[in-house]
């Protein structure tokens, strides 16, 4: 089967596509005859760029071949930030955060005697790392962009764009702070706005932060036991260590006659041998120690002697039964266990669920005509599924509770959102989302965050499962 075709665009006079050389890579170049040369680049910059791990930038690499210079941009462990705010929910506190880390990552670049008018202030060009605050920018090394226009203009288009994005229960707060922010003018007024927006959140957080452990009421609580009359020396009293709703409880079995002999046999040869290291060695902190550690091992008898052993078992809140069913459960606890008794009692800790209409034939109506529009055709366990693309973002993968997807895929190796399908102005398009273990098309590996054109009876092939595209 053919492979579908890659989407390119450009962006500056560059051309820029997604490419995998042993690794995931972002490369910018020139189609014309010259192509890229020597000379169209800042000397200074790119021996920075060369000398330096400079924070908040993707690494750069330079290629040359036959005299065509590109530049490789490695996104390893980095996810496109317009994919991110596609598929996670976004706050003006996000918004904030993402923002300040921007023009903080643009002030420290005038320590590398790098120019603000270098960076790619756009959404498909800026990269996520592990939150909203962890990003990394694209920085071009070029004379041309770097006498290009003003960095201004391009935050404050950036801001416009990502603040679309925001939930819309915040929108109307954001509004405010939108308008004051691009009234500025430079950056160091614009990072003192998002700062502003940034304290505003401290206070709330302070609040949902838990009480310090030595504030805890449980603490302070005294350790409530619970013994039963008439066990003291039975089967299994029980200690509740911290009170009632910590879960952690605590139960001793009695030792056997000859299990106490054995313990005290061995609490009375080792206080034997510290006395003994003590007289050939007397001291005033051999005898403390001594005399300490005997207290300990004497602890050690009598609770042996009149508790047991014990145990430590952790509860997690188990719902109470009713009083009727405990009364009845307890007596079934205590009886002796014979199959006719068990039998007889069944239906106090038994429910049967009947199957009803388990040959019934189930009606589809008109659900084959409902989905005639854009599909992927799956099979799962020998059995058809159709399912229908709905959106024009719509997302595969594993997903998880903070983050949907459009179509969960529970097969182990899927990632998070691993690819996407988005309806673009020449149809539909297929994009692996940087996932692990990659999106094959007819075939072939696709390269992340590439998009491939899909045509009708396109083979997807997400780690095991195979889907065919319908249009």
């Amino acid at each position: 089967m053919r492979r579908g075709e890659s989407v390119t665009e450009e962006v500056f006079g560059l051309r820029y596509e997604f490419v995998y050389r042993h690794g995931h890579y972002m490369r910018l170049c020139k189609d014309d005859s010259d192509g890229l040369k020597a000379e169209d680049f800042s000397t200074l910059q790119v021996k920075m760029l060369e000398a330096n791990t400079i924070p908040k930038l993707l690494p750069l690499e330079i290629q040359e071949v036959d005299l065509r210079i590109s530049l490789l941009y490695r996104l390893a462990a980095k996810r496109m930030l317009v994919q991110v705010l596609k598929i996670e929910g976004f706050s003006r506190w996000d918004f904030a955060r993402l923002l300040y880390a921007i023009v903080c990552a643009l002030e420290d670049s005038k320590n590398y005697m790098l120019l603000e008018t270098g960076f790619v202030l756009r959404e498909n060009f800026i990269f996520i790392g592990s939150d909203w605050s962890d990003v990394f920018l694209t920085y071009v090394p070029m004379e041309s962009c770097s006498t290009g226009g003003d960095v201004m203009t391009s935050l404050k288009s950036l801001a416009s764009q990502i603040a679309l994005k925001i939930d819309a229960n915040e929108k109307e707060e954001l509004e405010s702070w939108l308008d004051l922010m691009l009234r500025h003018q430079s950056l160091r007024d614009f990072k003192q706005c998002l700062r502003n927006l940034m304290d505003e959140k401290k206070p709330a957080m302070q609040e949902e932060l838990p009480k310090p452990i030595w504030q805890q009421n449980t603490l302070n609580k005294p350790a409530k036991i619970s013994i039963p009359s008439g066990e003291i020396l039975g089967n299994k009293p029980t200690m509740d260590v911290g009170g009632a709703n910590t879960g952690q409880a605590v139960s001793f079995t009695p030792l056997s006659q000859r299990l106490q002999i054995f313990v005290l046999a061995g609490v009375s040869v080792a206080a034997s041998f510290l006395w003994r290291h003590y007289i050939s060695l007397p001291s005033a902190s051999t005898l403390h120690l001594t005399a300490g550690m005997t207290i300990l091992l004497a602890d050690i008898w009598f609770v042996s002697k009149f508790l047991g052993m014990p145990r430590y078992k952790r509860e997690q809140n188990k719902p109470q039964l009713p009083i009727e069913n405990n009364n009845a459960m307890s007596k079934l606890e205590n009886e002796p266990g014979d199959i006719q008794t068990h039998y007889q009692n069944l239906h106090l800790h038994t429910t049967l669920i009947p199957k009803k209409g388990h040959n019934a034939t189930v009606i589809l109506g008109n659900l084959r005509n409902t989905l005639q529009g854009p599909r992927l055709e799956i099979q799962i366990q020998d059995s058809p599924r159709l399912v229908a693309i709905v959106s024009d973002h719509f997302t595969i993968g594993r997903g998880d509770a903070n983050l949907k997807v459009d179509y969960v895929l529970e097969e182990a190796g899927v990632s998070r959102v691993h690819a996407e399908i988005t309806k673009s102005e020449q149809g539909y398009e297929l994009k692996d989302s940087g996932s692990t273990n990659g999106t094959c098309l007819n075939g072939e590996e696709l390269v992340a965050y590439q998009s491939y054109l899909l045509k009708d009876g396109d083979e997807i092939r997400i780690v095991r499962q195979e889907m065919i595209f319908r249009c």
